[in-house]
């Protein structure tokens, strides 16, 4: 078992979808990217800037980085919502905010209603019925 706290927002390897240790497919994953699209910039990369470098660190990187846990997510719409986050949080922080001001609003309407005369009549109404 690990002994690591799992976070959506962490970068792990991916060992099940990688060709040696994962790291790749992990990177992949975190910026929701083609993993194919990740090895072949890795392959140019170390052919540019030389070979030792992309080696020790994909070592390291194998070593320390945890495996993805499988039950990161709870579903598919989560998964999304993490790996937009990733990609664009700006977007993701005015969308939050959008979606509390939506929710501000309503609960106002909500308490307005609830502290109302109409509110009041209609339950005693109510109350009278039953």
């Amino acid at each position: 078992m690990t002994s690591f706290k799992k976070s959506p927002t962490r970068l792990y390897k991916n060992p099940k979808q990688g060709k040696i240790a994962g790291v790749c497919a992990g990177v992949a994953d975190y910026f929701d990217i083609k993993v194919g699209l990740v090895r072949g910039l890795t392959v140019v990369a170390t052919i540019f800037t030389g070979i030792w470098p992309f080696v020790i660190g994909y070592i390291l990187f194998a070593m320390f980085l945890d495996p993805k846990p499988m039950d990161l997510y709870e579903d598919e719409q989560e998964e999304q919502f993490w790996k937009q986050t990733r990609k664009s949080p700006d977007y993701t922080a005015a969308e939050l905010r959008r979606r509390f001001r939506d929710i501000d609003r309503r609960t106002s309407e909500m308490e307005a209603y609830m502290t109302s005369k109409r509110f009041r009549l209609e339950r005693e109404l109510k109350a009278l019925e039953d």
